[in-house]
């Protein structure tokens, strides 16, 4: 099995890398200008996906999973054009380099910013309600993918808060940084928002599933443990042995996912988030 992989670098493809080597042979993209590590089995080609598709790329394929996001994710107005290359422009570049050179599977990486939050865990079925740029380009990536559904088994994944060791100005390490730091927390009321994140190693066996499935699926993936921000700083808090202190803000709405397809088409997340952010706080 040979799969093209972009984002092979960041967070989510460091995790998966190794997984999809064991499985045949792995052509992944890099920035250029950058030099990733060496992986058995992983051949890297720089590429820029706010441009044309390399000339370096196979000929041939059999799957290609799409996790790279544009690194100016935060900087709207002024980054609103490269997020949206790499995010939708690239996403339909990506699928028709994977019909044209006879693949059968493309995995898309979104989000679940892509949803309202709101008191109900959300579910594949809500209608879509993106809330900045960042999610608008998430979403018309999501909606190319559909559009190739019928050519190829072409899936969408909405990740809810991946974390794990090694990640860096995120939401959780973010958390974990104030409480060691002393810095006081801020709640969305008097619990902060509640949320299931997914432990990184979960979310690259979710990915790696994707690659059985026989239908085009859009699904999300989320952990199996709903906590509020009060009481991820107060786990975090008895890892690291320091009090964490909070201050009180507005209340704002929970954004929590729905596992149900995502444990019937994926297999169920093996990480609970206490387990999961002790390895995190160990590791940092």
């Amino acid at each position: 099995m040979r799969t093209l992989l972009t984002g092979g670098t960041g967070f989510l493809g460091m995790a998966l890398l190794p997984q999809l080597a064991e499985h045949g042979e792995v052509v992944a993209m890099h920035r250029p200008g950058t030099s990733p590590a060496a992986i058995d089995g992983v051949r890297w080609i720089a590429q820029d996906l706010a441009a044309p598709l390399s000339d370096e790329l196979p000929e041939s394929i059999d799957a290609v999973i799409h996790l790279a996001q544009s690194r100016r994710y935060r900087e709207f107005p002024e980054g609103a054009v490269d997020v949206h290359e790499v995010n939708a422009a690239a996403t339909v570049r990506l699928l028709d380099y994977c019909r044209r050179t006879g693949g059968s599977t493309f995995t898309y990486a979104s989000s679940g910013a892509v949803y309202a939050a709101g008191p109900a865990p959300v579910t594949e079925g809500d209608v879509p309600q993106p809330g900045n740029f960042y999610a608008v380009s998430k979403l018309a990536g999501e909606q190319a993918v559909e559009q190739f559904g019928s050519l190829l088994r072409a899936h969408t994944l909405r990740f809810f808060f991946i974390y794990g060791p090694g990640q860096e100005n995120m939401f959780i390490p973010g958390l974990i940084g104030r409480v060691r730091s002393g810095d006081a927390v801020t709640l969305a009321g008097e619990d902060g928002i509640h949320v299931n994140p997914v432990y990184v190693d979960d979310a690259a066996a979710a990915v790696m599933a994707t690659l059985d499935l026989t239908a085009s699926r859009t699904l999300n993936v989320a952990g199996p443990t709903v906590v509020s921000v009060r009481q991820i700083a107060e786990l975090a808090g008895r890892e690291l042995q320091k009090e964490p202190s909070f201050a009180l803000g507005d209340r704002q709405p929970d954004l929590v996912a729905s596992t149900e397809h995502q444990v019937a088409a994926l297999g169920a997340p093996a990480v609970t988030f206490e387990e999961g952010l002790r390895r995190t706080v160990e590791a940092s």
